[in-house]
């Protein structure tokens, strides 16, 4: 019988990290290579930074866990504030890109602070959270909690970017449920919550269309295959003609200006088509064991910050993973959300690194 210990989550932890990691870079060889050439004439041009990106992970994790738990400390107050002023700043001097304004210009690179805002959000939540003492309120601790992050939100709203919005509202809450804060509190959010979404939701032109092409059904009647349907309909072709074993790797037909996004959005279409049912599987049993690698990592922390840590990147990468994956297949509306560790993205691939380290960081029986 297998015994569940901290010890088994943490080498599951690293096993699927690693393995994510290494097959998103055979993948954007494949997906990204026409979108290379076509915009910069380089093959190699996505991979090139994406690849990058990782490295800089790679240095940000092992120079992160030599660091004390102390030091993160430090930086908790500064970082939040900072974060939030640079959401503030991408609204009046971000570059827009498809219709978004949510990246920084700084000339080499653009940084999107929306993606640095997870891990921070889930720092700051755990920090405050993690010490709830009984000569103040439960209200106090939420207040000082989440005041911060809600305005964090509504600036990754007015970008517009609902999608990460809701993925940090969920990140949110499954942190107080957590945590020691009374359960009728986030039952009490759950329950008011929909209505409030749902309008957020509906505001946007855009957003509202999405949500009735996926409400209507019209693209699993065939309906509107060159407009709202296009790309959910060519996500769907290349999955089903990848079959029970894929085509072979580097050999997609969707990649050749088929399927818009490729290498971003939908890059477990591109699974489906190179690898087939099986690749598709073996990436769901790989995102499955990863999420459970870190609600087990947290069930079983000695820490109090840990646990309410863990569990909020638990919820990240299980809310994204069933909004791309779920969005690919028409089983929920596009959102744009990118799949964790796989898909292209340098501030999503870097933010993702970050909250690796700070998950693995020892906390020493003083700090804890």
């Amino acid at each position: 019988m297998v015994k569940l210990s901290n010890s088994l989550f943490k080498k599951i932890n690293y096993f699927c990290v690693w393995f994510l990691v290494t097959f998103g870079i055979l993948l954007n060889i494949s997906a990204s290579s026409v979108q290379g050439l076509n915009q910069f004439d380089d093959n190699f041009h996505f991979i090139k930074r994406h690849i990058g990106s990782i490295i800089i992970g790679i240095i940000i994790y092992n120079l992160g866990k030599k660091l004390s738990f102390t030091i993160y400390n430090k930086f908790a107050n500064i970082s939040i504030v900072v974060i939030t002023a640079a959401l503030f700043f991408v609204l009046t001097y971000g570059i827009v890109v498809g219709g978004s304004r949510r990246w920084i210009d700084l000339g080499v690179i653009n940084l999107q602070p929306s993606e640095f805002a997870k891990p921070i959000i889930i720092f700051w939540i755990a920090y405050q959270l993690s010490n709830i003492k009984t000569e103040n309120t439960n209200l106090y601790y939420l207040k000082r909690a989440l005041t911060l992050p809600i305005l964090c939100c509504m600036f990754i709203y007015l970008e517009p970017d609902y999608g990460t919005t809701v993925t940090i509202f969920s990140i949110m809450l499954a942190q107080i449920l957590f945590s020691d804060i009374k359960l009728r509190y986030p039952i009490g959010v759950v329950l008011f919550s929909p209505l409030p979404l749902y309008l957020l939701a509906a505001s946007g032109t855009y957003r509202l269309n999405r949500i009735i092409t996926w409400w209507d059904g019209k693209c699993d009647r065939g309906e509107d295959l060159l407009g709202d349907c296009f790309q959910l309909n060519q996500s769907r072709i290349a999955i089903s003609s990848g079959g029970l074993f894929g085509l072979g790797p580097g050999t997609s037909r969707a990649r050749w200006g088929m399927l818009p996004n490729s290498h971003s959005d939908f890059i477990a279409s591109i699974i489906g088509e190179e690898y087939g049912f099986f690749g598709l599987l073996i990436l769901l049993i790989m995102f499955f064991l990863l999420i459970v690698s870190f609600y087990g990592l947290a069930i079983t922390s000695r820490s109090e910050f840990k646990k309410i840590f863990l569990s909020g990147v638990g919820t990240w990468i299980l809310v994204q993973t069933i909004f791309n994956l779920g969005g690919l297949v028409g089983l929920l509306p596009i959102t744009g959300i990118v799949l964790p560790f796989i898909a292209y993205g340098g501030s999503a691939m870097v933010a993702m690194f970050i909250a690796f380290t700070i998950s693995h960081i020892e906390i020493s029986e003083e700090e804890l």
